[in-house]
């Protein structure tokens, strides 16, 4: 009984990771599979914070901008995901938009987590195209998945379990 519920638990694992790697496939080919490229943001208390210095930990990064109303609606799933999951760092790259409009938004709506301008690579060469976008980072620095639009709880949930928090 308990092997058989192993395997179907590994099964659905599996498939969950095909499927994910299947979806993440078809919404940035340019980055998945490869090392995530170089990027920083400035935050306006914990200074620069860069994706290759994150390296050794899972990385949620999530490309939003204070004019993008979806983004304000995903904050809560991230905030919440950040809070269930300490050893994955999330990371906010503000897109796109003026320091100003950067610190009113974060005024409104702070994160719990590090985000801010992009001030060294750019959303460009992770193939952001809409806002919000999110990718997902293994510890090794490859880029497993992304999404674009806003995530659920259980979307996030989900490519969660594809870079192993």
């Amino acid at each position: 009984m308990v092997v058989g519920l192993g395997v179907g638990l590994a099964s659905i694992l599996v498939l969950s990771l095909a499927w994910g790697l299947n979806h993440a496939a078809l919404s940035n080919p340019p980055v998945l599979g490869k090392q995530a490229p170089a990027l920083a943001v400035q935050t306006m208390y914990d200074g620069k914070v860069s994706i290759e210095g994150l390296r050794g930990k899972p990385v949620v990064l999530n490309f939003w901008a204070s004019w993008c109303g979806p983004c304000v609606d995903e904050g809560a799933v991230l905030a919440n995901g950040a809070s269930a999951y300490p050893s994955v760092a999330f990371v906010g790259a503000d897109n796109r938009d003026t320091v100003s409009a950067y610190q009113s938004f974060e005024n409104q709506h702070p994160h719990p987590y590090p985000t801010g301008p992009i001030v060294s690579g750019s959303y460009q060469s992770y193939g952001v195209a809409g806002l919000p976008a999110t990718f997902f980072i293994d510890a090794q620095g490859i880029v497993v998945a992304s999404f674009t639009g806003p995530l659920s709880q259980d979307l996030l949930n989900h490519y969660l379990l594809l870079i192993g928090p």
